[in-house]
C-alpha cells in the first residue's frame, strides 16, 4: 500500500467517525524509545524510520513533526508524497499542539489512540484542545483496521541474569524499592519502563531488535510483587527463580483489571512519560502520586559489580573493534567491494564472536562520506553506499553483552584526508579531552558539563545540536537516565554513574565527525570547599591520530591521548593474534 492510499484510508475511517485530525505517533503502550515493529504506527504511514516524529493528518493536510536528528532522512522519506516536513527544532515552529490550536475551528474534534500515548503527552494535547475549544476522541486505533500486515506483540526470548552478574539479588532490591516506598507512604509503584522491570527482577528479553527487555509491567506493593508478562516467555528457570524471591506472575493484559481492583484508599506512584493514557485511567480512583521513579537512581548508579563487569566488557568490545577495523581495511586493499551495510555486518560477527554477547546495543550507525553528517544515519538495502579508500567513515556502534551495554563511536580516514577534515576533526578531540578530563565540583549539572565540552568547538566557530552525553544501563538500554549531558538537563551527576561522552562536528553533503567513549563518575578530592568528580575512562579502542591536526591541541591534550593508547595497547594485545596487534600498536603510536 503506497502512502497515499494509507492517508485515504485513513481519511475515510476519519470522516466516518466524525474526526478532523488525526495523532499518529510511533510511540508503544511504555513509551520506550525503541519500538517493537507493532506499534511503528507512525513509520507504516510516512515511511519514515527513527525514534522520532508525529505525523497529523486532516482533511487536506498531512504533516511530520521531527527534530532536527532526523530532517534529512525526513525529506528523503516524505519526497513525492504529499507529506510535508514540520522542522520542530527551528527557532518560531509551533509545536504539534498549539498548530492544532491554530489551524483547527472550535467544536472541532481530534483523535489519538490513548493505548499507545504516554499520559504526559496526552496531557499535553488534551490540555491544548480544551483551550482551544476542540473535542477530542482516545479510544480508537484508526491504523489497525487498514494495516492488514502489521506485525504481531512480540514473543522474543527471555532469559535471567544470575545475581552473582549484577551484584544483588532480586529479594534485596524489591526490599530497596519497598523500604523507599515506606519512607515515601505509598502502598504502590508501577513500573512502566520495562528496563526497569528488567532490574528489579534480574532478567533480559529482545521483544525489540537491538533492546534487551520485554513487554512487561511490575507492581511492587507494600508487601509483594507482582509481574505482568506474557506467560508463554517464561522459561521454567525464570519461573523458579521468580516464584523463589516471592514474585506473583501474571499475565500481561490482566494489568488494567487489577489496578481497577486497587483500593480507592491506595496511594500509588506513576510516572506519566512511562503510562499510557488508557492505563491511567485505570488508577483514577485512587490516590496517584506523579513523581521521580524509585527505580531509577537505583538503577542509575551503578555497584562495584556492575562497575568491575563494565572494564571487562569493554576490553572485550575493544578487541571487536580491533577485529573489525583490520578487516574492514584488509578487504579494501585486497579490492574486495565493502559497503555502509556489509560493514555493520562484519562488525557484528567481531562482537559476535566476543563472550557474553547477545546483539548489537542499537542499530549501527556506518556514515560514510556524507551520511556521517547525518546524526542518526540508519543503512538499510535501500540507502546502502560503497566503502571506498577516500574521504572519512563516522562508526558509531555498540553491543549488549551478558556482562554489559557498550556503545562506542571513532570516525576514521579511507583515504588521504582534507586540511577541513583534520580541522574538524581535532577540533572534536579537543572537545572529548576536554571533558574526559575535566574535574567538577559536587552539585554539577549536566548542562554545565556540556557546555564545558564545547568551548574548543565553539572557539574555532563549530558546533552540534544533538546533546553531549547519555548514561547507559548495564545490559539493558544503551540510553538510560537520569543523567545526561545536554544544554537542556539540570540532573546533578552523582557518583558511580556511567555515561557517555560523544562531541561532533557534521557539515551536510561533506562529512560528520563524532568521538564516543564510556567513563564512570569517580571521587577526584574532597577539602574544605566540598567534593570534587571527574570521568573515569571505560572505553578502550584506538582513537585514530592520522586525522589529528596537531598544533590544535595543548601539550597536556597530546599527553593525554598518548597515556589513553598505552592502556588501550597493554590492555587488548593480549586478546589479538599478530597482524592485528601490529595494526593497534601502529594506530596507538605516539604523537
Amino acid at each position: 500500500m503506497q502512502v497515499c492510499e494509507k492517508l485515504e484510508g485513513l481519511r475515510a475511517a476519519m470522516v466516518a467517525e466524525n474526526v478532523d485530525a488525526l495523532i499518529i505517533g510511533n510511540s508503544d503502550p511504555h513509551n520506550n524509545e525503541y519500538v517493537a515493529p507493532r506499534w511503528r504506527c507512525r513509520e507504516w504511514v510516512s515511511h519514515m524510520k527513527g525514534s522520532s516524529g508525529v505525523v497529523v493528518l486532516t482533511a487536506d493536510w498531512c504533516g511530520l513533526w521531527a527534530d532536527s536528528r532526523y530532517y534529512e532522512a525526513a525529506e528523503a522519506a516524505l519526497e513525492g508524497t504529499e507529506i510535508e516536513l514540520v522542522r520542530m527544532s527551528d527557532v518560531g515552529v509551533d509545536p504539534l499542539e498549539k498548530w492544532l490550536a491554530k489551524n483547527l475551528s472550535e467544536g472541532q474534534t481530534v483523535a489519538f489512540n490513548g493505548e499507545d500515548i504516554s499520559l504526559e503527552l496526552a496531557r499535553k494535547y488534551l490540555k491544548q484542545c480544551k483551550r482551544a475549544g476542540l473535542k477530542t476522541k482516545t479510544d480508537l486505533d484508526f491504523v489497525d483496521p487498514l494495516w492488514t500486515d502489521r506485525p504481531a506483540a512480540p514473543k522474543g526470548e527471555f532469559y535471567i541474569v544470575s545475581d552473582e552478574m549484577v551484584g544483588q539479588s532480586i529479594a534485596d532490591k524489591i526490599a530497596d524499592v519497598q523500604k523507599e516506598m515506606a519512607d515515601q507512604k505509598l502502598d504502590a509503584f508501577l513500573f512502566g519502563r520495562t528496563d526497569e522491570s528488567c532490574w528489579l527482577l534480574n532478567f533480559r528479553g529482545n521483544d525489540v531488535p537491538g533492546n534487551p527487555t520485554p513487554y512487561c509491567y511490575t507492581l511492587v506493593t507494600r508487601d509483594e510483587a507482582f509481574f505482568f508478562v506474557d506467560s508463554d516467555k517464561l522459561t521454567a528457570e525464570a519461573v523458579e527463580k521468580f516464584t523463589s524471591a516471592g514474585v506473583i506472575l501474571k499475565e500481561y493484559e490482566a494489568l488494567e483489571a487489577h489496578l481497577k481492583g486497587l483500593s480507592k484508599e491506595a496511594s500509588i506512584l506513576t510516572i506519566p512519560r512511562y503510562l499510557n493514557y488508557r492505563l491511567a485511567t485505570a488508577v483514577e480512583h485512587c490516590e496517584v502520586v506523579e513523581s521521580r521513579s524509585i527505580a531509577t537512581d537505583l538503577k542509575g548508579v551503578k555497584n562495584a559489580t556492575e562497575i568491575a563487569n563494565f572494564k571487562a566488557v569493554l576490553i572485550d568490545d575493544g578487541v571487536a573493534m580491533v577485529k573489525f577495523f583490520v578487516e574492514l581495511y584488509g578487504r579494501l586493499k585486497r579490492g574486495e567491494k565493502v559497503t555502509e551495510l556489509s560493514a555493520s555486518n562484519l562488525l557484528e560477527e567481531c562482537r559476535a564472536s566476543m563472550p557474553g554477547f547477545r546483539h548489537p546495543s542499537f542499530t549501527s550507525i556506518m556514515g560514510y562520506g556524507p551520511d556521517g553528517a547525518l546524526n542518526h544515519y540508519s543503512v538499510d538495502e535501500t540507502t546502502d553506499k560503497e566503502v571506498k579508500l577516500e574521504n572519512i567513515f563516522l562508526i558509531d556502534s555498540g553491543g549488549n553483552y551478558a556482562h554489559g551495554t557498550t556503545d562506542t563511536t571513532r570516525t576514521i580516514p579511507m583515504g588521504e584526508p582534507t586540511e577541513l577534515q583534520k580541522e574538524d576533526y581535532t577540533c572534536v578531540l579537543s572537545s572529548f579531552i576536554t571533558l574526559m578530563t575535566t574535574k567538577f565540583s559536587e552539585g554539577t549539572t549536566g548542562a554545565q558539563l556540556d557546555g564545558i565540552c564545547r568551548v574548543p568547538l565553539w572557539e574555532r566557530q563549530r558546533n552540534f545540536k544533538h546533546g553531549t552525553g547519555h548514561g547507559i544501563g548495564f545490559g539493558l538500554e544503551v540510553h538510560e537516565g537520569p543523567q545526561n549531558i545536554s544544554g537542556l538537563s539540570l540532573e546533578k551527576f552523582v557518583l558511580g554513574q556511567v555515561t557517555t561522552i560523544e562531541p561532533g562536528c557534521y557539515r551536510p553533503g561533506q562529512h560528520g565527525i563524532r568521538i564516543e567513549n564510556m567513563v564512570h563518575t569517580v571521587l577526584s578530592a574532597e577539602n574544605e570547599f566540598g567534593r570534587f568528580f571527574e570521568f573515569e575512562n571505560l572505553t578502550l579502542c584506538p582513537i585514530n591520530t592520522d586525522l589529528i591536526k596537531k598544533e590544535f591541541l595543548s601539550e597536556s591534550q597530546i599527553a593525554w591521548l598518548n597515556s589513553y593508547h598505552e592502556e588501550v595497547v597493554e590492555k587488548l594485545s593480549p586478546m589479538l593474534n599478530d597482524e592485528q596487534k601490529a595494526w593497534l600498536v601502529h594506530e596507538c603510536r605516539a604523537i
